[in-house]
């Protein structure tokens, strides 16, 4: 016999249940939204050929060009000719050969630092060098999910079904769904049935692929590129981000008085202009963002500040750079403190707004080059170009000497860290360090003198034949942001919020504090 009462009550508990294990989810996922974010970009290192930037929507640019950002959800795909490269934050890699295409799931930050990668194996053969330094990487094809236990490489096989997971080095651990997974060894290959995930097996052995020494080739390059390093990394957030191995093998670091180091490219000459050459991309993260043309430009254009100097030319001084997230070690374009006499920086392109506003039309690429400087620097033995010794204040300053070797330098060789013996200081809530800014680890006499925003002047921009979307692409707000304090008398840079204008000063800008020096001739003090 049915009782209708204690149907009544069961049928309530059900239902509280529900609501509260609903409820339960609810916060669970407020608390992980807390602790997490997925405002990191990381860079496309290395482009050959044919490469597209898409995201769920479509094309979002039709070329890919080296010193792009990678956002979440984006996808990379190759053309017959394509290949590219993403570095992460730990110098970790992944690379895409012709016809083949990835998709960036998750690019996540916990509030301790760490990251959270995913990446989504959809094409083609790709490759994958974790050095699990800076976080948990993890790669998906079709409904397995591939985890590097410990510093791994490995490649991917999509061309047809099953797929195929080879590890060269290290462990991957294979996440099934229905058991508990496998475990794949160096020489081992998974051979994976994407259309039923209780079909798999693994050989003892790898059959060798015609990529694999372009693969090597990539790694050798980025091996030469850290095998000398300066300790002027140790000022950053992130020593171990691959981008100071280009500043150390491009250039030269200076102890400037007053300033602290300051890095300039080595072979250049005075005739340089670190804005001649490059790209403004809009991306709906955060507008429009500055890509250099030049083979060292991610970190001079993403943090610190560019000052001029009359007697040197152009320098960058790092300032905040690290952990690779907007608003916290990462801006669209830095800041320029000082230009030369008639300098006229590029203008950064209004970004459109939502609403009936009339606005320009959004460009996915704006190029930008107003006499780019042709290198032909001077070669020594190594490799590198030789450093000359340069004027300032009636001194002389040699270039900073490198000082760490690693024993074993690449994706996932020796950190910088390990190599140098360096310990990074604890980071406080803000993500910055006390006093971290222009002068970091190498302090000098004297006081920075003031600078502020750069002008806002205009030039003639024009624009690349690149696929353009149909209507302008809808427009997340950035972040608010509030100026920090200086500390005490101006021995420290702080960081002000990104304005709405249109400007090239409309990034977030590393403010020299004031002091009584005179800055070089060409100086803007807007702010």
């Amino acid at each position: 016999m049915r009782h209708p009462e204690n149907s009544h009550r069961r049928g309530w508990f059900s239902s509280h249940l529900v609501s509260q294990l609903l409820l339960t989810a609810a916060l669970a996922s407020v608390a992980y939204a807390q602790e997490t974010n997925n405002v990191r970009s990381v860079r496309i290192s290395h482009v050959e050929g044919t490469v597209q930037i898409l995201d769920d929507n479509g094309v979002v640019f039709d070329q890919a060009h080296a010193n792009m950002p990678v956002t979440e959800q984006m996808h990379l795909k190759t053309g017959d000719d394509g290949r590219a490269e993403v570095q992460f934050e730990d110098g970790s890699v992944a690379r895409i050969t012709p016809n083949s295409a990835v998709n960036f799931n998750k690019l996540e930050r916990t509030s301790e630092g760490s990251t959270i990668t995913q990446v989504e194996a959809t094409g083609g053969l790709t490759y994958y060098e974790f050095n699990n330094r800076g976080g948990t990487y993890s790669v998906r094809v079709g409904p397995y999910t591939v985890s590097a236990t410990k510093s791994s490489i490995f490649r991917v096989a999509m061309d047809q079904n099953p797929a195929q997971v080879a590890v060269m080095h290290g462990s991957v651990h294979i996440d099934t769904g229905n058991d508990g997974g496998l475990d794949v060894q160096t020489s081992q290959t998974a051979t994976l049935d994407r259309k039923d995930t209780s079909s798999y097996d693994v050989a003892q052995n790898i059959t060798a692929d015609s990529w694999d020494q372009w693969n090597s080739d990539r790694d050798q390059q980025l091996a030469q590129m850290g095998a000398r390093a300066t300790m002027a990394r140790a000022m950053g957030g992130n020593p171990d981000e691959p981008a100071w191995s280009d500043l150390d093998y491009y250039g030269n670091w200076y102890d400037m008085p007053g300033y602290g180091m300051g890095w300039m490219p080595a072979g250049l000459g005075g005739g340089f202009d670190p804005f001649g050459s490059g790209y403004w991309g809009y991306y709906p993260s955060y507008g429009y963002t500055w890509i250099s043309s030049y083979p060292w430009g991610w970190l001079p254009y993403h943090c610190g500040a560019w000052n001029f100097f009359n007697s040197a030319g152009w320098m960058w001084f790092p300032g905040n750079c690290g952990y690779g997230a907007f608003g916290n070690g990462w801006y669209p374009v830095a800041t320029v403190w000082n230009c030369p006499p008639n300098y006229l920086l590029p203008k950064r392109p209004i970004t459109p707004v939502r609403g009936p506003v009339h606005m320009p039309p959004q460009q996915a690429l704006v190029a930008v080059g107003h006499s780019p400087v042709e290198v032909h620097p001077r070669i020594t033995e190594g490799g590198k170009p030789i450093a000359p010794p340069i004027r300032f204040e009636g001194k002389t300053l040699s270039p900073m000497e490198a000082s760490v070797q690693p024993k074993a330098p690449g994706p996932l060789g020796q950190s910088f860290s390990v190599a140098s013996g360096y310990v990074a200081p604890v980071r406080g809530g803000s993500g910055t360090l006390p006093g971290e800014g222009v002068r970091g680890m190498y302090p000098s006499s004297g006081a920075i003198p003031s600078g502020g925003a750069p002008r806002n002047t205009a030039m003639p921009i024009a624009p690349r034949s690149t696929a353009m979307p149909a209507s302008p692409r809808s427009v997340a707000a950035p972040p608010s942001y509030h100026t920090a304090p200086s500390a005490g008398g101006g021995g420290s840079s702080h960081y002000s919020a990104p304005s709405s204008s249109s400007s090239f000063s409309s990034g977030a800008h590393m403010s020299a504090p004031a002091s009584s020096g005179a800055a070089s001739s060409g100086a803007s003090h807007a702010h």
